[in-house]
């Protein structure tokens, strides 16, 4: 990389969009989210192996030094990407692509949760065709932001990180010693030949690498789910979330998303099904979190059964039960929003009359 004066300027200026999104949105995370995250993003910048220890002090100043870089850039909008003598948006993922890979790199860009905006770039691994959509594997990263996705989709093109997964899939390494043998998490890792008792090496390290390539192939279902569900529910579900955004309600409404890409015929589990993957189930019921674990506590069950019985028809029966929940909350959800003129009111009727009363029932 070294010799490559124009790609380390790339690098540079994408960083910089990195922290400008950061600075605008670093306040969304909770106190304990953005702690996680800004000890990621060290041990990204910095390159170091998972297995190594973080200096206190260092972290401590580097956070600081982020802090001020965050000042300095809170009030500015995102810049243009110049390569060469041409300028791209930051967002102009394809055209950016086109002059990156032939130096093996790739570029992607897209929105997250209340639209933060998020990039990265890294070495690409391999490239190919999923039905109609292009899927690049991307490696050591070189530039990132705050967010933490192991996967993401603009367009027809799914972007599957590896390195962002290995950090999130090492954060779970260091919980493993703290959970019960018998629990999902232990379960996951021992099917990949972790177990709970093992220390912090540099062979658990390359273990963790090589379970990142294997579950990202699962996050790319996700994202080909997303893609499908996304079309059926067309441009009104796209500006019922601008409308919800920032709001309980974007996050409930998001999860149905989630749970629908999840549980799709050409989804994530099904996937995880067909191709008997035990050990991304169990990191499926590890991950499972937020609304998405509230709206779809069959699959848990089903994940107990399937641990006594090694049935994957329980896990099958599960997946088509949480599609038809999530569907039927995603054409209600709908139906609010054309009920509803103002923002705030279908923001209010959502957490009162839907996302307030599923709590009720399930406590």
């Amino acid at each position: 990389m070294n010799n490559l004066v124009n790609i380390d300027n790339i690098i540079s200026q994408i960083k910089k969009n990195c922290n400008i999104s950061d600075a605008k949105f670093w306040g969304e995370y909770s106190i304990c989210g953005l702690l996680l995250r800004l000890r990621e993003l060290y041990r990204s910048e910095k390159g170091l192996k998972l297995c190594e220890r973080i200096p206190y002090e260092e972290i401590s100043e580097w956070m600081s030094e982020r802090e001020n870089i965050w000042k300095e850039l809170q009030d500015k909008e995102l810049e243009d990407i110049i390569i060469g003598e041409s300028a791209y948006g930051p967002f102009e993922v394809s055209n950016i692509n086109k002059k990156l890979e032939e130096r093996n790199l790739i570029y992607g860009a897209g929105y997250g949760i209340r639209m933060k905006p998020s990039f990265f770039l890294a070495d690409l691994i391999s490239k190919r065709r999923i039905d109609n959509y292009e899927v690049y594997i991307a490696g050591k990263e070189y530039a990132r932001d705050l967010a933490d996705y192991s996967a993401m989709i603009q367009d027809n093109t799914i972007f599957a990180r590896v390195d962002t997964t290995k950090l999130l899939l090492w954060g779970r390494f260091e919980e493993l010693k703290a959970r019960d043998p018998k629990s999902p998490l232990s379960y996951a890792f021992s099917r990949y030949g972790i177990n709970h008792d093992d220390r912090i090496s540099d062979d658990i390290e390359r273990k963790i690498s090589l379970i990142a390539l294997s579950e990202i192939e699962t996050y790319i279902y996700h994202e080909l789910g997303e893609a499908i569900e996304g079309e059926k529910l067309g441009d009104e579900w796209k500006e019922l979330l601008l409308d919800l955004s920032g709001r309980k309600a974007e996050f409930f409404t998001r999860g149905i998303k989630d749970l629908l890409a999840d549980t799709t015929d050409k989804g994530m589990i099904n996937y995880i099904i067909k191709n008997q993957k035990e050990g991304s189930l169990g990191f499926y019921i590890v991950f499972l979190d937020g609304y998405r674990k509230l709206l779809f506590s069959e699959i848990v069950t089903a994940f107990k059964k399937f641990i006594d019985s090694g049935d994957w028809q329980f896990i099958e029966d599960a997946r088509i039960e949480g599609y038809k929940k999530a569907k039927r909350y995603a054409e209600r959800l709908l139906s609010v929003r054309k009920d509803f003129h103002g923002k705030v009111e279908v923001s209010e009727y959502i957490e009162k009359e839907i996302i307030d009363k599923i709590k009720i029932v399930k406590s």
